[in-house]
């Protein structure tokens, strides 16, 4: 409990030096399209390639004629930006002539492009799948639908280790409800194999997220419906093959809804889930379980909600390298509306941190994605409300929480010349950047448009080139907690984990930029000259001992005031100066006896 009340009071005094941890982000551009029709277009997903390039996939209607007007139809519209923010391009597929709606966009390597989602084709809703190249050519459709006519609806894809993409949701059945559906097509669209399954109680069964273990088996989760007619948290283990090898549903009790929309791996023998679980007086809470890999037993189970006793869904899960499982979505509280909330519970089920952010407006402000950084932060990507109705506006938000569970910094971004700008979807790229799609109203015909936005991260830590691996065969991490002043004498600490225990070691910098040039069996990953802090020791198990339970840590801010020893660059004291930063510890038997961490960058603030 003292844990959970220390960091909670962190986060309320890192909330009040907002105005220096808001320089941790730019706002590198946004952009508005309006597709060839100039009726109202709404981005559901997007998703970053290789070469830093955003693709927002998008629901966009058609014009609508008659008296009165027939219902408007919409077709799939797919919009890519490059890192600089130009158009390259944008395509729209009208699937069957009806309505058309996508619900999730993956990049694989090497640039082509897939769109799940799903379509009417005049008898029948049918799940569609599409694919482009990289410069937006289209490749081929496929579509699925349930025995006969019945529906099918794909809700997500994924990839596997051989480049096949997985496809989740569910289709219709005369004799057991709405199957869960998991399908695997290769690259060129050929349908290798299709597994639909019943939940258990020939009720209504859907699966909503997947996850590839390095096995190749592959975790899927969702809702399944149990004897007792509710909906339930529904999981399920397939082999690479589409074999159905384990599945179970969750009862949360009284025949209620409960579900799982997303999951993530914690290791070789478990895996998590979040999504809600409905009481009934409560509404629908968060839910964050974590099961058995080879059994799906649930090992620990635990509920959050607001104080509204409103809807309440988890929207996301990850489980760092340091044995916390993050949890976000969002909750409703008296006073406040929708608030962004994040917990983090160790591996037993125990609270480790919880923040709730209201915005500036303290107003709505649901968050819609969880992103790992390279530094071991997480970051929260929503929108936020900045005015009430009937005059409403609304700005893309940004959270960014350090490995302690403290919020260093949120901030919000408005778009020029239109009144909000609302995302439902977000990624990190390969260069670090944080991008995201949606809808923003422009005022004119048609009333909104697709949105894309990135927003410029290298003012916060961002690890780069490659640790190298060492004779135990652990690969060094980076992490941090607080944040980089000129004016303060500790706070911020960056650490490097999974060295050797027991052994010396020290960081070394530049000021001048990154590199990646080999040395010592690993990689140089900072421009010379460079600079030492003071000789340390990762400390860890005891001598007798050969692990890697190291841990290389330094106060930055203390060591840029002379406190550390050595001799610090005076530069470490001046606000806005960029350093770029690795570790090195000694490796008996390696190479050189020598270990090297990846590098870091980070900024000095005020």
């Amino acid at each position: 409990m003292n844990a959970v009340r220390l960091a909670s009071l962190s986060v309320f005094a890192v909330a009040l030096g907002a105005a220096p941890c808001a320089a941790q982000s730019t706002l590198a551009w946004s952009r508005l399209h309006d597709a060839a029709a100039g009726q109202a277009d709404y981005g559901r997903a997007c998703a970053a390639d290789e070469q830093d390039n955003l693709l927002v996939v998008a629901k966009s209607y058609n014009p609508t004629f008659g008296v009165p007007p027939m219902p408007p139809t919409a077709d799939i519209e797919l919009v890519k930006w490059s890192p600089a923010g130009v158009k390259l391009w944008s395509v729209r597929r009208d699937v069957f002539g009806n309505d058309d709606t996508p619900l999730d966009v993956l990049c694989a390597p090497g640039g082509d492009v897939y769109v799940c989602g799903y379509g009417w084709n005049g008898n029948s809703v049918q799940i569609v799948l599409l694919k482009y190249d990289a410069n937006g050519a289209f490749q081929w459709q496929r579509s699925h639908q349930g025995p006969g006519t019945l529906s099918a609806f794909g809700r997500g894809v994924a990839l596997d280790g051989a480049g096949n993409v997985l496809l989740c949701g569910h289709e219709s059945s005369l004799a057991s409800g709405s199957n869960a559906l998991v399908q695997c097509y290769s690259p060129a669209g050929v349908l290798l194999w299709s597994t639909g399954f019943d939940g258990g109680a020939n009720g209504d069964d859907s699966c909503y997220a997947l996850s590839v273990l390095p096995s190749g088996e592959i975790l899927g989760c969702g809702q399944f419906t149990g004897v007792s007619g509710g909906a339930n948290v529904g999981v399920v283990r397939l082999s690479s093959s589409g074999q159905v090898l384990a599945q179970r549903n969750d009862d949360g009790g009284g025949a209620l809804s409960d579900g799982a929309a997303v999951l993530c791996r914690i290791d070789a023998q478990r895996f998590a889930v979040a999504g809600w679980r409905t009481g009934a007086s409560s509404g629908e809470d968060w839910l964050v379980a974590v099961h058995d890999v080879q059994t799906l037993a649930p090992l620990w189970t635990r509920t959050f909600g607001g104080t509204s006793n409103a809807g309440e869904r988890a929207r996301g899960v990850h489980a760092d390298a340091r044995g916390a499982l993050w949890v976000m979505g969002p909750a409703t509280n008296v006073g406040s509306g929708i608030d962004t909330h994040v917990r983090r519970y160790d591996f037993v089920g125990n609270v480790l941190s919880f923040d709730g952010w209201n915005g500036a407006a303290g107003l709505d402000d649901p968050p819609f994605k969880l992103l790992a950084g390279s530094a071991g932060q997480l970051y929260v990507a929503g929108y936020s409300q900045l005015g009430a109705s009937p005059t409403s506006t609304y700005a893309m938000s940004v959270l960014s929480y350090d490995e302690t569970g403290a919020r260093n910094w949120a901030a919000t971004y408005t778009t020029p010349g239109a009144s909000d700008a609302r995302i439902f979807e977000a990624a990190l790229t390969p260069q670090g950047a944080l991008v995201a799609g949606g809808y923003s109203s422009d005022g004119a015909v048609g009333g909104f448009d697709v949105l894309g936005m990135r927003v410029d991260l290298a003012a916060s830590p961002q690890a780069y080139c490659t640790a190298k691996v060492n004779t135990l065969g652990c690969t060094p991490t980076f992490s941090f907690a607080g944040q980089s002043s000129a004016a303060a004498t500790s706070g911020f600490t960056t650490f490097v984990r999974n060295l050797r225990n027991q052994k010396s070691g020290l960081y070394f910098y530049s000021l001048l930029g990154a590199a990646a040039a080999p040395f010592q069996g690993g990689w140089y990953c900072v421009q010379t000259p460079v600079r030492r802090a003071p000789l340390g020791n990762t400390g860890g198990t005891l001598i007798a001992f050969d692990d890697c339970t190291g841990v290389l840590a330094l106060d930055w801010n203390a060591f840029a005031h002379g406190l550390s020893g050595a001799a610090p660059a005076p530069e470490l004291l001046t606000p806005g100066t960029s350093i770029w930063c690795q570790a090195w510890s000694r490796d008996p038997g390696a190479s050189f006896q020598t270990n090297l961490s990846a590098g870091l960058s980070f900024r000095v603030l005020p």
